[in-house]
């Protein structure tokens, strides 16, 4: 059996600050507030599914944050942060109440900054975070009270209580509750004044002060009718009152009350939890009045709305209680069963109450394991005693620390300032040698790199130079051998080839046609060497193109070894020569990076290189039929950003044209 509870803490409606400033807005202000005002109404349109209306209570938390008028902007703030907790959306909730307290505080707003932390105790109390709740409880209290407010001071003082009786300390919760009603009685606050005697009600009756239970419980019921809204408070009430009639064992009564709270109209349709209650709660005190009628069904119903909406705690109480009604019917096997699952589920959900109960059970049913189950009893038994123990000496020291910590502060403040300043100026100091250090050691780092890309340079200046050399040694090499072939060779072929001619005319041949055969083959060899020899004098006549063949020996060795084909056009007209060795080494390295990008990513198969020249600049271009990539979602990686920093560093352009799918083509243009 249990006490409702939580339905209470939670259904307390909290102010709503309607702007009243006085002051003329702008133009801005009053569109934007419009605006925050209908996205706030359309976050409240119960057509609309959950995430739609979030969606338009954040969107109008982002236009509140350009209001300028910062007195606009808080009150607006706090419907925000109201709708935030109905629609149960805690990041929302966090972020808007976070930003209102600090805007409250620049604002030097005491009842602002109150309502912020009494929001965050809610929040906290939801959480079952007590601790930081009662802590933000007693900060918003200092708050009101120091205002003298007295309704927000009063519940506070509610709040307080209230944690203070989850957490066994029913006499702390006690006095709190009525230091509360003191406050809230001349104001006529029906709905907190109902609030404050029902927990008086639940902290009497757990006391077994029933008499005194019923008494609070009947007045919580004369404030409910005092209610107009659709909250079931009235049925609330019903129930804590059968309960109370049911632990005097005054289960007619109890029975009676049960009844009449279940037979409220819409009960079932817009509180399903407290339908299921009442059922389980009316079922099991009939099962002790002797009762039988439907007793099993009832129970049964009761446990599969609970377990329909997830309600583990509630599934947890039937259960135990189907498991008593089954030891009566002596089906021991039902029973332990039900019990078992009790413990699972009361442990697995911290309902240490419950699976206390449960383990009783156990070890009434299950004989054999008996001392294991009362051994756990014991345990559990002491370590909740002990942990609420320390809680209440948290909450009372929090208490006690926090009054000291507030006069403390205002002893030491002077101190604290002054202290202040000093640590400031010497963090200053700090920072600023910290960030000339800092920056020795950065531009170190600079001028090795400079020097280190320097030595780079020159290193592949020279290997340039060198390749030069080599291909110049190679022309000339070439140019030797045709002079050979056409003045040694050709010449030794053509004396030949005369005396041949001559040894026609001094003597008779046996066979003239062999002769002329012979004599044809010759001059057909002479022919040969002469095309050759021509060929290889043309080339080095016309080869120019030294450094692209150094680039097209890397193209052709990155072929082979990552098997893809290569095109290589040079336009003849390129002065590689002229061109100054930065350029050709940028060059190197943007042909080298393409080509690293094409083996490690592209998947290509062909690649195409080419060399213009154009208006004075030079134009390359790399073409290959890879896989390409969306160059609107793709973030370029290090190599394309070395690629376009060569580029820029020699006034230049790139352009990368690629496509999923399609393959990529980069283009250079570099003015000489």
């Amino acid at each position: 059996m249990k006490i409702i509870f939580n339905k209470f803490t939670f259904s307390i409606p909290f102010i709503l600050l309607l702007t009243a400033c006085n002051l003329k807005q702008d133009e801005s202000d009053n569109s934007n507030e419009i605006r925050v005002n209908i996205l706030l109404e359309d976050s409240k349109n119960n057509s609309f599914d959950i995430n739609k209306r979030r969606t338009k209570l954040l969107s109008a938390y982002k236009i509140n944050k350009t209001v300028n008028n910062e007195t606009l902007k808080k009150d607006l703030l706090l419907k925000i942060i109201d709708q935030a907790i109905n629609l149960k959306d805690s990041t929302l909730f966090i972020n808007a109440n976070n930003f209102r307290l600090l805007l409250s505080k620049k604002l030097n707003d005491t009842l602002s900054i109150g309502e912020s932390l009494s929001r965050f105790g809610n929040y906290y109390f939801l959480k079952e975070e007590f601790d930081s709740a009662y802590i933000a409880y007693n900060q918003a209290y200092k708050l009101f009270d120091k205002i003298q407010n007295d309704y927000n001071t009063g519940k506070m003082l509610y709040g307080m209580g209230a944690i203070k009786s989850n957490l066994r300390d029913y006499t702390g919760s006690e006095v709190l509750a009525f230091k509360a009603i003191e406050l809230l009685k001349p104001l006529k606050k029906n709905t907190s004044l109902l609030l404050c005697y029902n927990l008086l009600g639940i902290n009497f009756s757990e006391l077994k002060e029933y008499n005194k239970a019923i008494v609070h419980y009947n007045k919580a019921l004369e404030y409910a009718k005092k209610i107009t809204n659709q909250s079931f408070y009235r049925e609330i009430g019903l129930n804590n009152l059968g309960l109370t009639y049911h632990h005097t064992k005054q289960y007619d009564h109890a029975i009676s009350f049960f009844k009449e709270a279940l037979n409220s109209q819409n009960l079932r349709k817009n509180d399903i939890d407290l339908y299921a209650t009442l059922i389980d709660n009316l079922t099991y005190t009939q099962f002790l009045n002797g009762d039988t009628l439907q007793l099993e069904e009832n129970f049964n119903k009761s446990l599969r709305i609970r377990d329909s909406i997830h309600n583990v705690s509630g599934v947890v109480l039937n259960k135990l209680h189907l498991a008593e009604f089954y030891i009566s019917k002596s089906d021991t096997a039902k029973a332990l069963s039900h019990t078992k699952d009790a413990h699972v589920l009361a442990k697995n959900v911290d309902n240490h109450r419950d699976r206390l109960e449960a383990l009783k059970l156990l070890a009434k049913l299950d004989k054999k394991n008996a001392p294991a189950y009362l051994e756990e009893y014991i345990a559990l038994n002491d370590s909740l005693q002990a942990q609420e123990r320390a809680v209440r000496n948290k909450f009372t020291r929090i208490q006690y620390e926090t009054d000291e910590y507030i006069e403390e502060t205002k002893r030491l403040s002077q101190q604290n300032i002054l202290i202040s300043i000093i640590g400031g100026a010497l963090v200053l100091v700090f920072a600023l040698l910290y960030f000339i250090k800092r920056q020795k050691a950065r531009n170190k780092e600079l001028l090795l790199e400079s020097e280190q890309q320097k030595i780079n340079q020159e290193v592949y200046a020279l290997m340039l130079k060198q390749q030069s050399k080599l291909e110049e040694g190679r022309l000339q090499e070439r140019h030797r051998i045709s002079e050979e072939l056409h003045d040694g060779v050709l010449g030794k072929l053509f004396g030949t080839r005369v005396g041949l001619g001559y040894l026609t005319m001094e003597n008779t041949i046996s066979d003239p046609e062999e002769f002329k055969s012979y004599l044809h083959e010759i001059q057909q060899i002479e022919k040969e060497i002469r095309a050759i020899s021509h060929e290889l004098k043309h080339d080095i006549l016309t080869s120019k193109a030294d450094f692209a063949s150094i680039i097209e020996q890397y193209v052709s060795n990155q072929s082979s070894l990552n098997n893809f084909n290569y095109t290589f056009n040079n336009n003849a007209d390129l002065p590689w020569s002229a061109i100054e060795d930065e350029v050709k080494v940028s060059v190197y390295r943007i042909v080298q990076e393409g080509i690293q990008n094409i083996v490690k990513h592209a998947k290509a198969t062909t690649v195409a290189i080419s060399f213009n020249l154009t208006s004075e600049s030079l134009h390359l271009t790399i073409t290959d039929n890879g896989i390409g990539f969306d160059t609107k979602k793709h973030k370029r990686g290090i190599g394309l950003k070395n690629m376009a920093s060569r580029v820029s560093k020699l006034n230049g352009k790139i352009n990368i044209n690629a496509a999923k799918g399609q393959g990529t083509t980069i283009t250079v243009t570099i003015p000489l």
